[in-house]
């Protein structure tokens, strides 16, 4: 039961010595290098003492103190600190009984509030010497559900680490085929422009010809235009007649040469052709992202219905019994 007044959360419990084991020693006796059995604790500053110790811890440490009886026979009482867990979180006071009926503790508060009308009360006093035995159950399974639930945190930062690798993978997988039709496009953008400089230098050549042809017949031309105006103005007949058949026979040869050079003078028109798959890809999406259902981090079984969802087969033991468990019991 609780001791030491109305909110502490400490208690004592008395057993006797047993198979020769040595009692409890004050603190500040050891520390003097004398062995002297403790006869109470201050729960205050959490030290053993004995009689006459206590006096002095009276005396001159400052602060009030809660002082609990030690058996001085045995000397084997233990201070237990419940951490809050035998106090109603509702009401702030220490658990007296327990509702078989609810199967819940309560505090007196708790008793006439919620539990007037409940058969089987008991005060946790009452409870008999049979508790000891009652808790290895519940510890057992309360180990159980520690060891349950550190599954499922190490199974949640293994998955976790798992999703990060996962998707470094995606991305380099990514990355690679990126790079892959880099290379195939550079491939192409080569192997074209190559095509393209050989038939370039090979036309120029062609081209250099007609180009020159032209320039030939031009001046040919330009020389006989240069003086026909003097002709025309200053010639004889004889110089006249001479020019208009000049001009006559040049214009034919020159209408020659322009048919022949418009026959040579060909223009090439390059088009690009792309493939029908790159052109069908460029349309669609590159890549998608799958889900793929897998165990959940619970350690539940899976299977994939015809969807690719996962369905949960079964549902571990522990947390059915835990589930089942925490419905029944209630801390008021």
């Amino acid at each position: 039961m609780a001791t030491g007044g109305e909110d502490s959360t400490r208690h004592v419990k008395d057993e006797a010595a047993v198979g020769g084991k040595m009692p409890v020693m004050c603190d500040p006796c050891g520390r003097r290098k004398r062995t002297t059995p403790a006869a109470v604790v201050c729960s205050t500053c959490d030290l053993n003492l004995c009689r006459e110790c206590r006096q002095a811890h009276e005396i001159y440490a400052a602060g009030e103190h809660v002082f609990l009886e030690m058996d001085e026979k045995a000397g084997e009482n233990v201070l237990v600190d419940m951490q809050g867990l035998d106090q109603c979180s509702n009401h702030d006071r220490p658990f007296l009984f327990i509702c078989k009926d609810h199967d819940t503790l309560c505090c007196e508060y708790c008793l006439f509030d919620s539990h007037r009308t409940c058969q089987d009360m008991q005060k946790l006093k009452d409870l008999g010497t049979d508790v000891d035995g009652s808790l290895i159950r519940p510890v057992e399974e309360m180990q159980g559900a520690i060891f349950t639930v550190q599954e499922v945190i190490d199974n949640c930062e293994t998955t976790f680490q798992s999703n990060e690798e996962r998707r470094n993978e995606i991305m380099r997988e990514i990355d690679n085929k990126k790079d892959e039709i880099i290379k195939r496009f550079d491939d192409v953008k080569r192997r074209i422009g190559e095509d393209l400089d050989e038939f370039i230098t090979s036309d120029k050549i062609r081209l250099g010809e007609v180009t020159n042809m032209a320039k030939s017949v031009k001046i040919t031309l330009d020389n006989i235009m240069s003086i026909t105006e003097d002709v025309k103005k200053h010639g004889t007949d004889v110089e006249k007649s001479i020019l208009n058949l000049t001009c006559k026979q040049k214009t034919t040869w020159a209408t020659t040469k322009l048919r022949e050079l418009h026959n040579s003078e060909y223009t090439v028109q390059h088009t690009l052709e792309w493939s029908d798959h790159l052109l069908a890809v460029m349309e669609e999406p590159l890549a998608t992202l799958r889900h793929v259902t897998r165990p959940s981090v619970m350690g539940t079984e899976t299977a994939d219905n015809d969807h690719g969802v996962g369905k949960a087969k079964s549902v571990p033991k522990f947390l059915m019994l835990w589930s089942q468990k925490t419905d029944s019991v209630r801390f008021h």
